[in-house]
């Protein structure tokens, strides 16, 4: 039996840059039980569409860039909203063209872009770690000065993996507070007046 696909469940949160130094040295009440860096990275990603039609479907077509290589990289939404979502990552080129075909059936899968429109470009900074040994958390900084943070878990079950999220969030309240979050194409689009279903 072939195992099953991971899947990227996701949290999104409005971290406070006041706390930051105190999370990084893991100086919170209570604190995390392990909290590990895993340094800081630069990259530019680059957002395409036609008339909203892939993003309409729950698909986010982008290009990131970092300083050693180049991603061309489908996110399909599976489940959740926009603060609590679940991904499928689609990264080869193939399985991209025939995901995008039924909405965008005359694309050019001669270009590198398909063809498509650039919805947003911009570059992000971010701080990575990893707590209590199998939470991803992300710190974004973007270049138009919105931030945003995230908390990610590698999953087959996503039912389960957002109960882990939730409860693992709900353990250090003082880092992770409720409030109305924007993911960074979201701010991107608003601050420049682009309609988007993002």
């Amino acid at each position: 039996m072939a195992a099953k696909r991971l899947l990227e469940v996701e949290s999104k949160f409005v971290f406070k840059p006041s706390l930051v130094a105190k999370f990084q040295s893991n100086g919170g009440n209570p604190a995390f039980e392990r909290l590990e860096a895993l340094g800081m990275h630069k990259f530019n990603d680059t957002y395409f569409d036609h008339r909203d039609v892939l993003s309409n479907n729950g698909i986010w077509l982008r290009q990131r860039t970092n300083n050693q290589s180049t991603v061309l990289e489908a996110k399909v939404r599976i489940g959740g909203n926009f603060v609590r979502s679940t991904f499928d990552e689609i990264t080869d080129r193939q399985a991209i063209q025939d995901l995008i075909r039924p909405h965008l059936p005359h694309f050019s899968d001669e270009r590198e872009d398909f063809g498509l429109e650039v919805l947003a470009k911009f570059m992000t900074t971010r701080q990575d770690f990893r707590a209590d040994g199998k939470f991803g958390i992300m710190l974004d900084y973007t270049d138009f000065g919105h931030t945003i943070g995230e908390v990610e878990l590698m999953a087959e079950d996503e039912e389960t993996a957002h109960q882990e999220v939730d409860a693992f969030m709900a353990r250090y309240p003082w880092f992770f507070e409720k409030g109305k979050t924007e993911g960074k194409l979201a701010a991107y689009c608003r601050l420049r007046g682009i309609g988007t279903s993002t």
